[in-house]
């Protein structure tokens, strides 16, 4: 079996990824080594006292066959490392084990490590917005791609209640690197930032000697927890679905739904052929360089943006003077959305874009049509800008 060590600052602790298989098929899993028996505290089975901690993946290609038999393969696993099922507790992902993140921080005797793996483009979710994908009966869930597990090695001991209580800090942390990097519902794109991804465990592994009872933000350990867990999320994130808080502004449209050949088709759909300028097919590849060249204008993206967090802030009835029962008939009062459709569009295309975004104001074709009461007109103008640009 291939094994890779994964450096850790706990001389006690060995950790190593192991690379076999399960019927045939490559899986990975973080298998964690404890010198004696450690006190977890797991989402998954809660508290027990075991020599070893895991995390292990398997591929899309088993998903399926692990789903209809769970249990089993939750037996398999132990099994097939050599280890008695009471003397371990582990997590399952899709997300690839080589894809790990490890952060570790100190300050004094206090020790914190997260070991991190993350996926969001499955099944990223916004509690308290998004509808539940699934119930839970005999036969357990169905599995997903996405899922944010983390391993908590914590130094000095830890109180029971002081374990359950790392567990809400390291989710804060979490949440608070998914909102940095502005990570999509994958079921309300348009509207929500994801909280997590409905799939996500942690295990908290207290440590030895004196005890800790409380790791709250207002306390060093819970600051390294919260600084630890924030830094190997969004770098877990990185490696996993290669996605940077940095990330081009395409990107960012298309997680909201709002795709490349969509603003093309949009914009093509108003076109009148012009021998000086190409058929539809010619017109379409203009398009794609226009958009791609407005993509790297900062102060495009910088509008743009500010069209994203508005349409937010609106959704959530924040905006004075505007409830969300208001925003969501998209009152003639409201103008703001035009006035920053018209910048967009005149910053791009000058003053000629102005009449073309009242076209496409009036008509709202192809995926204007589809967005909300604010970014139809950010889009909108975008549009009309681009198009003016690439016909002069």
């Amino acid at each position: 079996m291939k094994k890779k060590t994964v450096p850790l600052n706990f001389t006690d602790i060995e950790a190593e990824i192991l690379y076999h298989s399960f019927e045939e098929v490559g899986v990975k899993t973080l298998l964690l080594t404890f010198r004696e028996k450690r006190r977890v505290l797991s989402t998954l089975e809660g508290f027990k006292e075991v020599k070893y901690v895991g995390n292990h993946f398997s591929p899309a290609s088993l998903w399926e066959r692990v789903h209809k038999n769970y249990k089993e393969y939750r037996k398999w696993l132990p099994c097939a490392l050599g280890i008695l099922e009471d003397d371990i507790t582990f997590l399952g992902t899709g997300a690839d084990m080589d894809h790990l993140a490890v952060v570790e921080k100190n300050y004094e005797e206090f020790k914190v490590s997260c070991l991190a793996t993350a996926g969001v483009e499955g099944n990223a979710q916004r509690l308290g917005e998004d509808l539940a994908q699934s119930v839970e009966r005999k036969d357990g869930f169905e599995r997903l791609p996405g899922t944010i597990n983390l391993i908590l090695l914590l130094h000095p001991n830890l109180t029971d209640g002081a374990m359950a209580g790392a567990i809400i800090t390291a989710t804060e942390a979490k949440t608070a690197s998914l909102q940095d990097l502005d990570i999509r519902s994958t079921y309300t794109p348009l509207f929500n930032q994801a909280t997590g991804t409905g799939t996500d465990n942690v295990i908290v592994i207290s440590g030895k000697g004196e005890k800790v009872s409380y790791v709250g933000g207002h306390t060093k350990m819970g600051e390294l927890i919260a600084m630890t867990v924030k830094e190997a999320v969004r770098l877990a994130i990185e490696k996993q679905n290669g996605i940077t808080s940095g990330r081009n502004l395409e990107a960012r449209l298309a997680e909201r739904g709002i795709k490349l050949k969509d603003l093309v088709e949009t914009a093509l759909s108003l076109y009148i052929p012009d021998p000086e300028i190409g058929n539809h097919s010619e017109m379409a590849d203009l398009l794609m360089a226009g958009f791609k060249k407005a993509f790297e204008d900062l102060n495009v993206c910088s509008l743009i943006i500010s069209g994203f967090h508005l349409e937010e802030t609106a959704r959530k009835g924040m905006i004075p003077h505007l409830s969300l029962e208001k925003y969501q008939e998209d009152p003639v009062d409201l103008i703001a959305d035009e006035l920053l459709g018209i910048e967009i569009a005149q910053y791009i295309g000058g003053s000629r874009a102005l009449f073309e975004f009242e076209r496409w104001d009036r008509g709202k074709p192809g995926i204007l049509n589809k967005l909300p009461p604010i970014l139809d007109d950010v889009i909108g103008g975008l549009i009309a800008g681009v198009l003016v640009k690439v016909c002069s």
